[in-house]
């Protein structure tokens, strides 16, 4: 027999013991990049962009000052309007060169407005715009020929039209790729973080802890959000990224108003994994 103790601890000092380990957890991060060069630094990225007739206006530079430089991405694309059926997406920004090493980013996210127009005539169209960090992790088939197994995990800031007011969603999730493009995908999982106001600089963390087959998610100094996985992750990605920037799916539609979706962002203080 045994006598339970219980445990009594103010809540400020749960609040500072909370806070001291996210520091802490974050300490071992290393700074990638917090662009107060004048130019893209050429060594640290390569550009990530795919050829997409629907896009009409995007933007991808440093801006500011040099104490306050950031990383300025902005996105507007359209819809093509040849028919209701299915949607068309793409992402624009910076990728890591060396994307198998990276397993751990931290980084800070500004999204200035999102706006999501859908269509009437292809409402099962989804259409969603956000600032992200993307990339495949691994692929859980054994001998994989193409993307099909190819694991892309991501966090990010989001809008859709169903969103009430200003406020935008904070969400972590992983997919499995469907065809050898990825255009098809099965969620595997999908964990909204919180919400935040635009023009409020959050702090987005996302980790492969592949020994304990976990992805681990993360806003501000909130608790991490751990997604338990149960699949193989043995096999390295085919189509091997890691990128950050602004992305959309816009249905196809042929009625008016034209759906669009439209974003600008501003990035800061990368930290990686050493």
């Amino acid at each position: 027999m045994f006598t339970r103790l219980k445990w009594v601890i103010p809540v400020s000092v749960l609040v500072l013991l909370g806070s001291a380990l996210a520091k802490a957890g974050a300490s071992q991060l290393i700074l990638y990049d917090n662009f107060q060069s004048r130019k893209i630094d050429p060594s640290k990225w390569t550009g990530f962009q795919f050829f997409d007739p629907d896009v009409r206006e995007a933007v991808r530079q440093l801006s500011g000052e040099e104490e306050n430089r950031r990383l300025h991405l902005s996105v507007t694309a359209y819809s093509a309007t040849t028919d209701d059926s299915g949607a068309s997406g793409g992402g624009f920004g910076l990728a890591f060169p060396n994307p198998g090493a990276v397993t751990e980013v931290s980084f800070d996210l500004n999204v200035n407005g999102a706006v999501a127009v859908g269509c009437n005539s292809n409402p099962s169209g989804q259409i969603v715009t956000d600032a992200e960090l993307r990339g495949n992790f691994f692929n859980m088939e054994s001998s994989p020929t193409s993307q099909v197994g190819d694991v892309v995990a991501a966090i990010g800031i989001s809008r859709v039209p169903t969103d009430v007011g200003g406020a935008l969603t904070v969400a972590g999730f992983y997919n499995r790729c469907d065809d050898q493009f990825c255009g098809s995908q099965t969620n595997l999982d999908y964990r909204v973080l919180g919400s935040v106001q635009p023009g409020v600089v959050s702090t987005l963390r996302i980790k492969w802890d592949q020994p304990a087959h976990n992805f681990i998610f993360q806003l501000n100094n909130q608790a991490e959000v751990v997604s338990h996985y149960t699949v193989s992750d043995t096999t390295p990605a085919v189509f091997s990224y890691k990128a950050i920037n602004v992305g959309r799916v816009v249905p196809h539609c042929t009625t008016t108003p034209r759906p669009f979706a439209s974003i600008d962002a501003s990035v800061s203080n990368v930290y990686v994994n050493p």
